[in-house]
């Protein structure tokens, strides 16, 4: 075999070996955590966001660039000769601008601020998408434990109505009792369908999250709720110093920064040129110093709008500040409130409905199997005992979704991912 196509064979072959370990992947919640870290778009284009932000400040606080020049002055004609008249000179000359002091300072600042205010807005993002990754994350561990359930119970059903059949065939039930328990396991297969397709949207969501192609997820063995012991008046002092309002407040130091560059903008700038201007061998060289000043003098147009402009703009990004203050404390009072309720619902699911339901079941089939309770109120105990399990999956789902919405806006990670417990 050629010696390039046993290295194009050995290429193809590692490609393979490594395309089949990436799509054999599991994804628990650490590790998703890292991948969104790495790969999520919103993410890096905050990262390289706040990285051209960061070089902003020296930019701003530096001179303006130099001028270099160069005269021809020609006596009679252009270019003429430097022997011909005193006046005939070639000049070379640096020139610079120099802002007024003060001014290149507060734009450095300015620009300080705002780095200041996209490194939280970073942070923030960074909680944002984290907290859509949890709750994508934790309405797909819903589906797959709802499905596993609708399984389990389509199990229960099958033997049921084999029961219903058996004492059909001997004479001691009734066909509708057949008939019921049948419809009955059908039913189960569209909500199947429904659950499954709510576990694939899931799925590419978290792949989208992720900027892969797919996703292999994997599910705990139990799923309970997390413990969440913060008060609110602790939540709403995090929240008061959370990067999303941080990031609000430095736009607005950012903008009284920008009013006192525009109060700056009324003084004069400078510049300063020097040339020397060489003459002929029989002439003395010249050399020239000369000074400009910048004048306002139309700052009724310019600089008296600009300042106003400035003012406004303040003004705006204090009046955001405080809609986002009081947008963070309503959206983390509706959270907190959740999730108490949420705990108060699955505390009586767990002490009382759901063991009460299973008991029901269990009195109801031993009644069945002996002819002593009718299919149909056998029935009716399964499918309370069905729905009370879905519904205690679905609390969860709703309590571990509140508390990942609440991180944003309280600024930090309430409950370590991957921990349901």
């Amino acid at each position: 075999m050629p010696a390039k196509v046993r290295v194009s064979a050995f290429c193809m072959l590692a490609f393979a070996l490594a395309s089949l370990h990436a799509e054999e992947r599991l994804f628990g919640p650490r590790e998703l955590a890292d991948e969104l870290m790495k790969s999520n778009p919103e993410i890096q284009a905050a990262r390289h966001r706040l990285e051209a932000a960061v070089k902003r400040p020296p930019q701003l606080g530096a001179l303006p660039e130099p001028a270099i020049s160069y005269t021809n002055f020609g006596v009679g004609h252009p270019f003429s000769g430097l022997q011909r008249s005193a006046f005939a000179y070639q000049g070379f000359g640096v020139s610079q601008e120099f802002p007024f002091p003060g001014k290149r300072a507060l734009a450095s600042e300015q620009a300080r601020r705002e780095a200041e205010g996209e490194q939280e807005n970073y942070r923030s993002v960074v909680l944002e998408v984290s907290a859509r990754l949890k709750i994508a994350y934790f309405e797909w561990l819903a589906a797959i434990k709802a499905i596993d359930l609708t399984r389990k119970n389509r199990d229960l059903l099958g033997r049921y109505e084999e029961i219903a059949r058996n004492r059909y065939t001997v004479g001691k039930g009734l066909q509708q009792d057949v008939l019921k328990a049948q419809l009955e396991l059908a039913s189960l297969e569209p909500q199947l369908a429904m659950l499954e397709e709510k576990r694939e949207r899931r799925e590419a969501e978290i792949s989208s999250l992720l900027a892969l192609p797919g996703v292999k997820l994997r599910a705990p063995a139990e799923w309970e709720p997390s413990r969440f012991s913060a008060s609110l008046q602790e939540l709403v002092k995090t929240a008061e110093d959370s990067p999303r309002l941080r990031a609000g407040q430095k736009v607005v130091d950012a903008r009284m920064v920008g009013v006192r560059r525009s109060r700056k903008d009324f003084r004069p700038d400078f510049r300063v040129n020097l040339q020397w201007q060489h003459t002929g061998a029989a002439f003395p060289d010249y050399y020239m110093a000369a000074v400009e000043v910048k004048i306002p003098l139309y700052y009724g147009r310019n600089q008296r709008y600009a300042l106003e402009e400035s003012y406004a703009r303040l003004q705006e990004a204090k009046q955001n500040y405080e809609a986002a203050r009081q947008s963070a404390i309503y959206e983390l009072k509706e959270q907190y409130l959740a999730i108490q309720s949420s705990e108060r619902i699955l505390s009586l699911y767990r002490t009382a409905l759901i063991p009460q339901a299973s008991l029901a079941v269990e009195s109801a089939t031993s009644a069945y199997e002996v002819g002593n309770l009718d299919f149909l109120s056998l029935l009716a105990n399964l499918t309370n005992l069905i729905e009370l399990q879905l519904q205690y999956y679905y609390e969860v789902e709703r309590h571990e979704e509140a508390i990942a919405r609440l991180e944003p806006i309280a600024g930090r990670e309430l409950i370590p991912f991957g921990r349901t417990n």
